[in-house]
């Protein structure tokens, strides 16, 4: 998975943490100590997701938002001390996609901004439905695959897979993560079923399988497909 994130929360272990585990999925991370210093960021970064902690200002959680959204990030999930109703409801009416009460746990927040930048690439998709590879073309509303001007009948598994390479635009998709964005195995485990899988693939779109040109093989590290 690729897509940006700025995390403008306080420096502690949650924030290195959650940093940490969203750039070993291949999220670039952008970090902020104020919310001045989120919106400056915000502007040159242009993130998919903000991630900000409403105990950085002295503003309501509501107004906050707003100010943050004045910065025009697609999605935003708000931290706060979850007393009572008003800060949480006050920051989704606000403009917040989601709200997380301390303790956060890095696992859940980065679970989280995974969500939502996967939510924004389907909505993407959904816009233009038609991602165009060099030979491949994959229509994501109709579930359709053509190779070369002529239609591919793949299994829902094997259509994922070539969306989810299709979707990186050429780049490398590590193994691990083609195994929990397709098959949800969070914990990275040794797993034949995606060599299994690319094989399927392989036999269907390439012209020649055993010499592979359009999905390639990454060694230790995963797959793309060629553009």
């Amino acid at each position: 998975m690729s897509g940006t994130a700025l995390l403008a929360m306080r420096a502690d272990e949650v924030r290195n943490r959650t940093a940490d585990g969203l750039r070993e999925r291949r999220v670039e991370v952008g970090i902020a100590d104020s919310i001045n210093d989120a919106l400056e960021a915000g502007r040159v970064l242009c993130p998919d997701v903000i991630v900000v902690d409403l105990a950085l200002a002295d503003d309501r959680a509501g107004e906050l938002c707003m100010r943050i959204r004045g910065a025009e990030p697609l999605a935003l999930i708000a931290l706060g001390d979850g007393r009572g109703e008003d800060g949480p409801v006050e920051a989704l009416q606000a403009g917040a996609d989601d709200y997380l009460a301390y303790p956060q746990s890095p696992i859940e927040l980065v679970a989280r901004v995974r969500a939502l930048i996967r939510r924004l690439r389907e909505y993407s998709a959904a816009s233009s439905a038609l991602i165009a590879r060099g030979e491949v073309v994959v229509d994501c509303e109709r579930h359709e695959v053509t190779v070369r001007g002529e239609p591919v009948s793949l299994t829902p598994k094997e259509f994922d897979l070539l969306r989810e390479l299709a979707s990186s635009a050429g780049e490398l998709v590590p193994r691990d993560e083609l195994l929990r964005d397709i098959w949800g195995l969070e914990r990275p485990i040794a797993s034949r079923t995606l060599d299994v899988h690319i094989g399927r693939l392989r036999k269907k779109i390439e012209r020649d399988p055993s010499r592979p040109r359009l999905i390639v093989t990454v060694p230790r590290l995963g797959y793309r497909l060629a553009a």
